[in-house]
Formats: structure tokens, sequence, C-alpha cells
């Protein structure tokens, strides 16, 4: 394919594009699972089912049935995930912005026995095809970048997968859904993307669920997004003593988060005083409870968390809960818990310093605003997201994968250097299950007797 001078595509793509539109159409027995099949047709220009396809259609069966909830695709090709969707028990609706692939949609919801309201229209400058609100929202998203066209697509039957979107596609979909109000409390929206690249954002948390590897290394991931701790309570208060003290006080329940720019009772590790001034930031989760908690690996997730939200490569993870920038400490991560008759709470305390400090510490302390403009309400709400992408359980949700927690958390403590223990500098490390630190032989979890350099 060749690139024109003002686009994508040039004239000659598009007298080769019209040609096609002659030709037969293919019919496909589409059967995603031993289970499930259905007979497509597909005209020459909509995008066919292929392994993508199947990698949703099995996410959709393993969600279970839709009980006439609402379920909307975006980019519905032939329509196949509509067609198992609506026979799964969803209430279907469906767009695309190829006309073609609207009445092949419509054509083969038809022919399958199916239901569904199927329109042209899509992500895009142009009013949204639906206003309703939908349990379930997805979309395969076109994931080649423009610049690797020649190599991977022949002409434009495969336009499908191309993203030429420079804000990101993902975003432009968020965006949409926060415009017209398309996700119904407690629904999920489900992408399908290149590997690592769908993260949390405006004001969504996101995990990976499924994956699809290929030959050439490609790999291919669904990724959910919801909205953090939707049913919990999230409140700002001007001045408190300690925002950990203010949860572990009361009986909130799991995601309940509170925050404020003035904390004068805050604590670190060893009950260590974090003295707040104006304009810093203090806030804290409820991030389990249970019989069996994890808090070593609930703090280093905290840590994890603030550096998502910054995505700053000058910050450092000194192990087991400081943030660091050029070797000053910027952020403290605190978990502690209260346990009645068996039953802990957890909660995750992450004090950062906003602005300069002239309060005395023994430590030398940085501040956020040395390498970002972030404020309050925006590392506030990225932190409630990324904490919630990690942590938080529920229905129809990934389960949190601790094991690839720790793995991020090992790479971070790695960039920082190579830790010293009782006069031995050791090349390699690793972490316990419960976030101890391992060095040879040796397991310690006390980060006051390691050196790091």
């Amino acid at each position: 394919m060749r690139e024109a001078r003002d686009g994508i595509f040039t004239s000659e793509d598009t007298d080769l594009e019209i040609r096609r539109l002659f030709k037969e159409a293919q019919h496909l027995d589409w059967e995603p699972t031993k289970s499930h099949r259905f007979n497509v047709t597909i005209p020459p220009t909509v995008y066919p089912p292929r392994e993508d396809t199947d990698l949703f259609a099995k996410r959709l069966i393993l969600l279970g049935p839709g009980k006439g909830r609402k379920f909307l695709e975006i980019g519905c090709g032939t329509g196949a995930l509509s067609i198992l969707a609506s026979s799964l028990g969803w209430k279907v609706s469906a767009c695309d912005v190829n006309p073609y692939a609207v009445a092949a949609s419509r054509g083969n919801l038809e022919a399958n026995l199916q239901q569904g309201y199927v329109k042209e229209g899509g992500v895009g400058p142009e009013t949204f095809p639906f206003k309703d609100k939908f349990d379930l929202i997805i979309w395969n998203l076109p994931y080649i970048p423009v610049n690797e066209i020649d190599t991977v697509l022949g002409p434009m039957e495969e336009a499908a997968l191309v993203d030429t979107d420079n804000q990101g596609l993902a975003k432009r979909l968020l965006d949409c859904v926060n415009k017209n109000h398309l996700l119904a409390t407690g629904g999920r929206i489900l992408i399908l993307g290149r590997a690592n690249s769908i993260h949390s954002q405006d004001g969504f948390a996101a995990r990976k669920w499924d994956e699809l590897n290929f030959e050439n290394g490609e790999q291919l991931q669904i990724v959910c997004l919801w909205r953090p701790y939707e049913k919990s309570t999230k409140k700002y208060v001007e001045k408190t003593g300690s925002t950990n003290d203010d949860l572990l006080s009361s009986n909130e329940e799991v995601g309940t988060h509170i925050s404020t720019s003035w904390q004068d009772l805050g604590r670190g590790r060893r009950d260590r005083t974090w003295t707040s001034i104006d304009g810093c930031y203090a806030g804290s989760w409820v991030v389990a409870k249970s019989n069996e908690i994890n808090p070593g690996l609930l703090q280093l997730s905290g840590g994890l968390a603030v550096l998502k939200s910054i995505n700053i490569n000058q910050l450092n993870l000194k192990w087991p809960n400081d943030i660091l920038l050029d070797g000053r400490k910027l952020c403290g991560i605190l978990v502690e818990g209260r346990t009645t008759n068996n039953f802990t709470t957890a909660v995750l305390g992450i004090g950062i310093n906003l602005n300069p400090s002239k309060e005395i510490q023994d430590f030398e302390m940085a501040s956020l605003d040395e390498i970002t403009d972030l404020d309050f309400d925006e590392i506030d709400s990225k932190l409630h997201c990324n904490i919630a992408s990690l942590l938080e359980v529920g229905e129809y949700l990934p389960p949190v994968d601790f094991q690839a927690i720790k793995k991020d958390i090992l790479l971070q403590m790695q960039k920082f250097g190579k830790p010293t223990y009782q006069g031995v500098t050791y090349d390699s490390f690793d972490l316990t299950d419960i976030g101890e630190l391992i060095l040879g032989n040796q397991i310690v979890d006390d980060g006051e007797k390691v050196e790091w350099n």
C-alpha cells in the first residue's frame, strides 16, 4: 500500500476498493467454541472474524448470561460478536462507520435468528448513534500504527486494523463514553488492543483480562475498564489528624477513600511523624477486609500506584515504602490494619509533598512541583484509578494479579540500584509473596537495615 501525500490511502487504493465492492461476499461458519456456531456473510470490504474476534468471543462466553442487560459493540464488522451476545441473552446495540458492515451485521443477526439494533456511526466528531446506558461496551480496537501499514496490510480490506489517531482511540472512546453518559452504574468496558497500550485514564481503572500471542511476537490483550470503587464513599476534608486513623476508626467498606491537604498527625513506618503542610497531599483507602491480608504487597502496590500516577522516570521506588526523587523523599506509603474477631481491615495511606516544605524532617525532602504541574485533584483522581486497577475486587472484574504486581515492583526496584545488607552488596534480589526482600539465602523484612546504591 502506498501512503498518500495528505492521508493514508492513495487514489489508486480507492479505485481498488471500489472494484472490490463488486466481488462476491464470503460465507463463514464461525465457531468460537464447540458450543457456539453461527453462519456469517462477509462483504468484501468488511473485517471478517479472526483470532482476535475469537478471543473476544471466549471472554463474552465466560462472562455468562446477559439476562437482558444492555450490550454495545463499537466497530461491529460482520456482527459476529453482537450475534453471540444476543444468543447469550444480552440486549444488543451495535454500530460501525462502514455502511457495508452495518448492512452485514443486520443481515447476519436476522439470519442467525438473533436481535439487535445496528446503526451507522462510531467514535468520532459526529454525534454518537446511541444515547442509552450500557452494562457492557466492547470495541475490537484498530491497533496497527500507520507507520506499519506497508509491512502488515494489503489493500483496504484490513483497514479496520489501522490506528490513525494521534490522541489514541482508547482515549477517544472514554471521552465518548463520558460525554454521552453511555456506561451504566456497575458497567464494564472491554477493549481489545496491543499489549500494554491501554491504561487507567479519564476516571477509569483498567486491568488486563486475556491475551493472544502471535508467532511474530505480536501480543494482543483484552483490557477491562471500569469506574473505580463506584459504590464506595470518596470524600475530601480540609484538615484532619490522620486519614489512616479516620478510616480505621470507622467501619467503612472496601474502596472508601478520604483525602486532605493538611494532616497534622500523619505517620510513617516505626510510628515516625509525617508532618504535613498546607498544600500537601494525604490520602487513604480501605483496600481489603479479610482474615487473610497481605500488608507487604498491599504497601508495595501503593508505591506502584504512585509511580503509575505520576509516570515520570526520575522517580524511584525504595523498598519497602518510599518514593524518591534524586535521592530525596517525595512520598511515603503505609499500610495499617485493625483486627476485630479475626477479621482485619487494611488501610493504605499515601502522603506526597506537592510543594517545597520548610518543615524539619529527619530526611531530605523533594516536592512534586519540581517535575510536574499535577495538582491535588489530578493526583487524587489518578491514584484512585491506579489503586483500583491494582487491587479492586468485584463482579465481572479480572482477578487481582499479585504475581504481575510483584514483577512490576521488582522492575522498579532494580531500576533504583543494588541492595547492601550486613556489608554485602547483592547483584540480584527477589521478593517473597508477602513483599519481603530476598537476598541470597536470607529474607529481610526491615528496610532500615538495607542500603541501596
